[in-house]
Formats: structure tokens, C-alpha cells, sequence
């Protein structure tokens, strides 16, 4: 059972099957609390909304650290926590709720447009239950594209405690962009390690201690907490034999661990490249998952399981001649691409949000 679960990608709803898994196996096994570790600029709100809901429902007490950035949707699941730490250096980032456009008539755009503020507002209160800031403060801050750093966040309260520093560590420079912090914290960030019970189980029978196939963490626990203090204060028996029976079970523990670390680079090396084959991540983000999948390698599978594949900007443009796209369509308005053209008017908000936006604007205004 993993205490830890690490959110260190896109928030999408594969997430939240991700986060009610390991929930779940948290609350079937009686513990008490857990850590969510996030490191995200964000993405699906509605996803980030469910495993919010999920967190404060679930009995388990969930601490819940920002790892190096916390964006968008990722803020949400942060806030659910009932302890929420961060990295000295760690960044928050709260903006307006966004979303694709389904319509092509006017009543469809003022519809949306009416579910986009609702979600903004419902955002901005969710904010404010955790922080010292009022819900109307945050729908602007939001409005602005607001960074806070952990200070700030500690200020208002949506940080509960700032984490003691590493003093190796530098701040990364402040004209990073949004991408390139997400890649900087996951460079920093070192994996934890930890032996599996059934490993624990093993190299405990060589020491003479027999668990049940269905023994708990706690058990297992109390079981080696029990074996130390045999080997503290034993039974009146030759020296010699008691260090010998600690000295091989301290080397079949190592072994296992070496056995382990082998075995599961050559897993996730497989899992790196057929994810690279598939379109899912690029090469130069090989060395960022491979530190994921060390961390956690269930979870990072099912990760890169739910991603699909990139699909190149360019066949996601309009299929008109160049020319025409480039000169006709320079004069259309907002209301003329939704009605001709909606796929290509999706296609600039991926492609070209500022000119997207600036159409949007100029037709609500």
C-alpha cells in the first residue's frame, strides 16, 4: 500500500481514476492519512473539481505539497488538503477557467459564456473557503493570470507551511515560463524509495518471522519493530550466531534492493520508449518520466497509459488552400468562423490563442 501518490502530469480525467485507486486502497486498509505530491500546470478543471470532492470526502487525512508548481486545475486538488505544504521555491498559478467552444449560434455563445462565469465564480469561492482572501478578489486575481510564491501563499493561507529549504537549491529565474518551471522542479525532485511488503515478508522469513499472505503494513511494522528488539536484547545464545543471523538478512535486504532497482529500470526503459513510439512524450522528456516511474511506477504507468498521442498542429489546421486561409480569412469575424468554419476556429485557439482571444473579445464586447 503506497501512502504517497505522486501527480507530477496533466490533470485529466484518467486522474481521477488514478486518485480514487489509491484512496480507496488507503480507506480498505484502516489508515489514517496520506500525502499527495503535485507538481502539474493543470488541465482538465472538471477532473481537478472531482478529485477535489473525492479528497475532502475520503475519511483519510490527505496532506497535500506542492512539489514546484501548482497551476490551474492542480490548485484545486492543493486546496483540498487538510495540511497543504510546499517547497520553498515552489509557484502557484491561478487563472480564469477556459474551455472549448461547442456553438456556432449566438444563444449557444451566451450560454457559454454563462457557464464559463459561473465556473470562474465557483473557482474563485473555492479559493476563498481556504485563504483570507474574498471570492470577488480572487475572480480578479484570476482575470490577471496570478503567480504567488510560497511566502504569498502562506500569507493569505492557501499554504498552510512552507517546507524547510535546501540550501543546494537556487531559485529558478523569474522569466521562466510555465513549461520550463514544471521542468525544472521535476529535475530537482528525488524520488522516494521504499521496499513492497511482499519484499519486507521475504526477507523477514529468512529471519525466522513468518507473515500472513494478507498481513497489513501495520503488521508488518510491528513485526520488524519486534525483530529489533530481539536483536537489542536476546535470548541467551552464542554471539556469534545472532550477529551472523542479522548479518544475512541485512545482505539478503540489500540483495532484493539491488534485484528491484534492475528489474525495474529495464521496465521502465521499455515503458519510456513505447510511450516515445506512440507520440505520447517527446525523447527530450525521457529523463523527466523515468524519474517519475522511479518514484512510482504503478502510477506512472497509469499516466502515460491515459495520455494519447500528439497529433502535429498542422493537421489540425483548416484544409484550405493557403492562400485562401492566409488572405480571405484575415477579414472574418468571431460570428463568420463559427459559422463557417468551426473546426478552424478550434484549431486557432490552439494554434493561435492571442488572435482567438482578441476575436472573442471584440465579439462579446
Amino acid at each position: 500500500m503506497e501512502r504517497e501518490l505522486l501527480l507530477f502530469s496533466t490533470i485529466e480525467p484518467a486522474t481521477v481514476a488514478q486518485v480514487d485507486a489509491w484512496l480507496s486502497a488507503l480507506e480498505s486498509a484502516g489508515a489514517r492519512v496520506g500525502i499527495v505530491r503535485i507538481n502539474s500546470l493543470g488541465g482538465s478543471w472538471h477532473a481537478g473539481q472531482l478529485i477535489r470532492s473525492r479528497l475532502l470526502m475520503s475519511k483519510v487525512g490527505v496532506t497535500t505539497v506542492n512539489e514546484g508548481v501548482v497551476g490551474s486545475a492542480a490548485t484545486l486538488i492543493y486546496a483540498a488538503g487538510k495540511v497543504r505544504q510546499c517547497q520553498p521555491h515552489a509557484k502557484f498559478m491561478m487563472h480564469r477557467v477556459s474551455n472549448d467552444v461547442g456553438y456556432t449560434d449566438e444563444d449557444g455563445l451566451t450560454k457559454a459564456l454563462g457557464a464559463q462565469r459561473a465556473l470562474n465564480r465557483s473557482t474563485a469561492e473555492m479559493y476563498a473557503d481556504v485563504t483570507t482572501v474574498a471570492a470577488d478578489e480572487w475572480e480578479k486575481k484570476m482575470a490577471a493570470e496570478t503567480w504567488l510564491k510560497a511566502a504569498e501563499a502562506k500569507e493569505i493561507g492557501f499554504c498552510t507551511q512552507v517546507l524547510a529549504g535546501n540550501t543546494a537549491l537556487v531559485e529558478p529565474d523569474a522569466t521562466m515560463s510555465g513549461a520550463d518551471l514544471h521542468g525544472f522542479y521535476m529535475s530537482i525532485i528525488s524520488p522516494p524509495k521504499e521496499m513492497k511488503l511482499d519484499e519486507v515478508r521475504n526477507a523477514l522469513s529468512l529471519a525466522g518471522v513468518t507473515l500472513p499472505a494478507n498481513a497489513t503494513e501495520a503488521e508488518a511494522l510491528a513485526a520488524i519493530g519486534k525483530l529489533k528488539n530481539q536483536v537489542a536484547a536476546p535470548a541467551p545464545k552464542p554471539e556469534d550466531e545472532e550477529d551472523d543471523k542479522v548479518a544475512k538478512l541485512e545482505k539478503r535486504l540489500a540483495q532484493l534492493e539491488q534485484g528491484r532497482a534492475a528489474e525495474q529500470n529495464t521496465l521502465i526503459e521499455g515503458t519510456i520508449n513505447t510511450a516515445i513510439a506512440a507520440g505520447k512524450i517527446t525523447a527530450s522528456q525521457k529523463d523527466t518520466y523515468a524519474s517519475i516511474l522511479k518514484a512510482d511506477f504503478t502510477n506512472g504507468c497509469k499516466v502515460l497509459e491515459g495520455m494519447t498521442g500528439r497529433t502535429p498542429v498542422t493537421r489540425r489546421l483548416p484544409t484550405a488552400p493557403p492562400s485562401l486561409v492566409d488572405a480571405t480569412r484575415n477579414d472574418w469575424d468571431f460570428e463568420k468562423w463559427s459559422r463557417e468554419d468551426s473546426e478552424g476556429l478550434r484549431a486557432m485557439k490552439s494554434a493561435d490563442p492571442d488572435k482567438y482571444q482578441n476575436l472573442l473579445d471584440a465579439y462579446t464586447s
